[in-house]
């Protein structure tokens, strides 16, 4: 019984941990890179796409990372667990449906999702050598994250990279963006 549930749990986790991938590559590319019907007529929606494209991207686009920043300043940089837990709970009852156990662990997908886009995203822009600033996983991710801001159409996920490979936004490195990414420690 106990061997089942764990099962059980760990299929709805690899599912949908799969499917917060094509989600954060879809809202990332679609509403945070591109003026939308939604943007131009709610301002959360515009305000996401502004604070994103305009501000994030404006500031990163030239240097990658910089100081670390105060409590506070790093709105931008980012996502709030709160927001996301809300904003998938109609889904989740929704999924509840057809499965409690499913509806659970899509919100906890959510929020790890969340908590761990936090940490990475923090530590490859405002770096301050972290626990996890030399594991092999997290550079891999900072490398992806990097070329994103390079090639803005590109390289859309950071936590679960899958989805960029799978709807070929990926994108390789040049020589000079491998020499940066050696001189940034990424490497």
């Amino acid at each position: 019984m106990i061997v089942h549930v764990a099962i059980q749990f760990l299929a709805w986790f690899a599912v949908l941990a799969v499917v917060m991938s094509f989600l954060e590559h879809q809202i990332h590319r679609s509403l945070m890179h591109r003026e939308n019907f939604l943007s131009r007529r709610l301002l959360s929606f515009n305000r996401m796409f502004e604070h994103h494209a305009i501000l994030h991207h404006g500031q990163y686009s030239k240097v990658f990372d910089d100081k670390p920043v105060a409590a506070g300043e790093d709105r931008h940089l980012r996502l709030s667990i709160r927001e996301g837990f809300l904003e998938v709970l109609p889904i989740a009852a929704i999924l509840a449906i057809i499965s409690l156990e499913g509806a659970i662990i899509l919100e906890i997908v959510v929020c790890l999702h969340h908590l761990i886009w936090n940490k990475i995203h923090i530590e490859m822009h405002k770096p301050e050598q972290r626990f996890f600033s030399d594991w092999r996983v997290y550079k891999c991710l900072a490398r992806h994250h990097y070329l994103h801001h390079k090639h803005p159409n590109k390289n859309f996920t950071v936590v679960l990279p899958l989805a960029d490979y799978v709807l070929g936004t990926n994108i390789r490195a040049s020589n000079s963006e491998l020499n940066e990414m050696y001189r940034l420690r990424l490497l």
